[in-house]
């Protein structure tokens, strides 16, 4: 199974033409861009180091927000349909003002404002407005929506999430023979391919009849980026196995359950927002986490759990001590790694796991 590199990947679409946004982290109308032949190339954790972005952000801000802004900053050919940003937390909104408003771009800059709190009849009719909203605001810009477009980007949308849930099930069940490592970088070329491309990806992954032998000790992850690929290598070394995730670059964008086919788009849009897993950045119940939390744990036959946590990262940092000290009355070991989003595993941070992962191990063999 061979991934595209995501900066050659990403060149080669731009030189055909093809219209590129830059879209930040992390819920968004992706079907909506994709019905006006928009392509979405998420900016998570991209490369290089902040050289320009510290002049106009706090030093407190958390390091996706700051990497986001220097690579807006060094105005990258490949993206030229403009920027969206999405209300995940206040750092990412106050981000769009800046961009927008005060440091200025050369190219339109959109938001999208998801709801947060609880969800009932005001949230859905105030979700299904902002999509709207969102559809017009393009259309000003490009052309009146084709309708059969919309739907088809919802058909494609469906296959994507139809055949991750089923991946992600068969990784709970021993089903899949990947990697740490193979895994997460299969989960994130969702962030810069062509939804075609990456469902015909997807479509390649060998999902086995039979469950695979169960030798590895089994991790639970949490937070918002999977842990870095030297971490994930680190672990396939120690024998660890990542089987279930609560990361928002991760399962928290998967409805939780199969739904059914979109006939209506607007309708099938919204449906899937509110049938997605509780996460922090949406402003859940913290309950309600916490047991989606425990039944992946369970289904997934995990014996202990990792949270990743992005530094400053405000939404994960309120949910991080309640979860955790459930979790311990549980008797449920946990881990918790702090992140810039370094490329490097510390010598600190490998002493740490090792011991996990030996505690970890004791448990399998009592």
């Amino acid at each position: 199974m061979m991934i595209p590199d995501r900066s050659e990947y990403l060149k080669g679409l731009a030189q055909t033409g093809q219209k590129i946004m830059g879209v930040l982290p992390a819920l968004y109308p992706r079907e909506l861009l994709w019905a006006f032949d928009i392509h979405a190339a998420e900016i998570w954790d991209p490369p290089g180091e902040i050289l320009h972005a510290n002049a106009h952000l706090q030093t407190t801000i958390c390091p996706i927000v700051k990497k986001s802004l220097e690579f807006i900053l060094k105005d990258p050919d490949i993206i030229n349909a403009g920027y969206l940003f999405p209300h995940t937390c206040d750092s990412l909104q106050n981000l769009g003002t800046q961009v927008k408003d005060l440091i200025g771009v050369s190219l339109p800059v959109y938001t999208f404002y998801n709801p947060k709190g609880s969800f009932n009849n005001t949230t859905i009719k105030y979700y299904r407005d902002i999509l709207q909203n969102f559809q017009l605001t393009l259309e000003t810009i490009y052309r009146p929506l084709d309708p059969e477009k919309l739907l088809t980007a919802c058909e494609l949308s469906h296959k994507i999430d139809s055949h991750l849930l089923a991946i992600h099930q068969a990784r709970m069940t021993n089903h899949l023979s990947l990697s740490n490592e193979e895994y997460f970088k299969l989960m994130r070329a969702q962030e810069y391919l062509l939804p075609a491309d990456y469902l015909n990806l997807l479509e390649q992954v060998d999902i086995l009849d039979q469950p695979g032998e169960s030798l590895k000790t089994r991790l639970m992850v949490s937070g918002i980026l999977p842990p870095t690929s030297k971490i994930l290598e680190f672990l396939d070394e120690l024998g660890v196995s990542i089987v279930a995730d609560d990361l928002l670059a991760g399962s928290r964008r998967i409805p939780k359950f199969s739904m059914d086919a979109p006939s209506s788009p607007i309708d099938y849009l919204t449906d899937r927002f509110f049938v997605l897993p509780p996460c922090s950045t949406r402003g859940g119940d913290l309950d309600e986490r916490m047991h989606h939390i425990s039944t992946r744990m369970k289904d997934s036959r995990a014996q202990g759990m990792l949270f990743d946590m992005v530094k400053f990262c405000e939404p994960e940092l309120f949910d991080h001590r309640l979860l955790v000290k459930t979790l311990r009355e549980k008797s449920i070991p946990v881990l918790t790694l702090e992140t810039e989003l370094e490329h490097h595993i510390s010598g600190q941070d490998k002493t740490r796991i090792e011991a996990f992962t030996e505690l970890l191990f004791d448990m399998v063999s009592t």
